[in-house]
């Protein structure tokens, strides 16, 4: 180890990203021993068993995280250099692009996405992962994600974002709500049961917070993690849901189920687009977010959508 190595940097990486020495082999096209035999001389170098083995994935210690984290960066600036100039053909490179988004996006988001990829990019495959918020800085800096979709979240000066959404939201109740008519006035609103959605554990939600201000709680009867989920309960039970219009229209069944307005001051709710600064002038990097802007703002109509593509050259 007294000459540098990069070759087991970029292993240490794989291994962190996926979590498992086979896959880290098939992600280089490496055997598993050379995968296990590079592992060891970093064990012996750093005195630190770096990865702890639980049911089938490998789990990083505090030093193995800190050393691919700062590998991830080095590696990445080590690309650019010997890249300077270069270029992304992504109907000709091959290459897989991971997104973090959450489901409020990834339902609408995802279909043209995919749609546009097969026209402009046949060699180009994507990843969509659920991130912590908690871990998002970690997985851009790490460049285990290319880039986040979430709600507005305090960063570092390292991580860039761009507002590339806002969305109206709705109230969903079945049909013949005994307590749900055409009008929903704020009052019935709260005399309802209600579904909140939210991946997290505990704690308020969106509307929640919006409540509050008015000085208003609303009953929740049930706490769920996806939206279809609560969708569903909605449909079949008394019960009703505030969910993003784009949605719910998705979703709606509309013999079965009626969107009506939120009968109170609730605004939209902004949505953020996050990558790393060193990626800022990346080629492929550059492409992918412009896909995702342009997925992000069709709405389903497909002339709207041909002349957004035409106009961005596929």
């Amino acid at each position: 180890m007294r000459r540098p190595d990069l070759n087991i940097l970029i292993i240490l990486d794989a291994v962190y990203r996926e979590t498992s020495v086979t896959k880290a082999a098939e992600r280089l096209n490496l055997t598993q021993s050379a995968i296990s035999h590079a592992l060891g001389r970093l064990r012996l170098l750093f005195d630190d068993p770096l990865f702890i083995r639980k049911g089938n994935r490998l789990v990083p210690t505090p030093l193995a995280r800190t050393l691919a984290e700062e590998a991830a960066e080095g590696l990445r600036n080590l690309e650019a250099l010997f890249d300077r100039g270069g270029t992304f053909d992504p109907a000709e490179n091959a290459r897989t692009f991971t997104i973090g988004v959450r489901d409020v996006l990834e339902v609408s988001v995802l279909p043209p996405l995919v749609e546009s990829l097969e026209v402009s990019a046949p060699q180009v495959s994507l990843k969509s992962v659920f991130v912590r918020r908690s871990e998002f800085v970690t997985r851009l800096a790490s460049g285990s994600v290319d880039a986040v979709l979430d709600v507005y979240l305090d960063r570092p000066a390292e991580i860039l974002s761009e507002r590339v959404s806002d969305e109206e939201f709705c109230v969903l109740a079945r049909k013949g709500h005994p307590l749900v008519k055409e009008v929903l006035d704020l009052d019935g609103y709260l005399s309802c049961g209600h579904v909140q959605i939210s991946a997290r554990q505990e704690g308020d939600v969106f509307e929640d917070c919006r409540l509050h201000r008015l000085g208003c709680r609303r009953k929740i009867r049930l706490r769920c993690q996806h939206y279809l989920s609560g969708y569903r309960a909605v449909k079949g039970s008394n019960l009703i849901a505030t969910m993003p219009r784009r949605l719910a229209e998705m979703f709606c069944d509309a013999t079965e189920v009626q969107l009506l307005p939120v009968p109170f001051e609730i605004g939209r709710m902004d949505f953020y687009l996050y990558w790393h600064a060193s990626m800022t002038d990346d080629p492929a990097n550059n492409w992918f977010r412009r896909k995702l802007k342009n997925a992000l703002r069709w709405r389903g109509e497909a002339e709207e959508y041909e002349t957004l593509l035409i106009a961005e050259g596929g």
